[in-house]
């Protein structure tokens, strides 16, 4: 809540450097910040992992995961880009994820910048 006790929503993006060219010193030094944020904030509600249809599932990703299952954090992971993918393939890429990840049923949420 703010200082007026009215209910806030903030949002924290934390990089995704899967992709990123980074040095390992850069690329640590991240890691333990975003470490030290996840396993410290008292208000944090949820954590929203996004993850890319198009790309496999890396040893990061589900070092990410368990990390955050780790902590106790609750976890939603959100499959970006499904109006990149094959209409024919949507079916398999989120299985992909889903199995990847080891998630739940009824995860990853679907989304694509086109139709939402």
């Amino acid at each position: 809540m703010d200082s007026g006790g009215k209910r806030m929503l903030n949002f924290v993006d934390l990089p995704g450097f899967g992709y990123a060219k980074l040095s390992r010193t850069t690329k640590s030094a991240i890691e333990q910040s975003a470490t030290s944020y996840l396993s410290t904030s008292q208000s944090l509600s949820l954590c929203v992992l996004l993850h890319d249809l198009r790309r496999l599932t890396t040893p990061e990703d589900r070092a990410t995961i368990a990390g955050l299952y780790d902590m106790g954090l609750p976890i939603c992971v959100v499959a970006t880009k499904a109006d990149k993918v094959k209409p024919a393939e949507l079916g398999a890429a989120v299985e992909g994820v889903r199995e990847g990840l080891g998630l739940p049923e009824g995860q990853p949420l679907v989304c694509s910048s086109v139709t939402g």
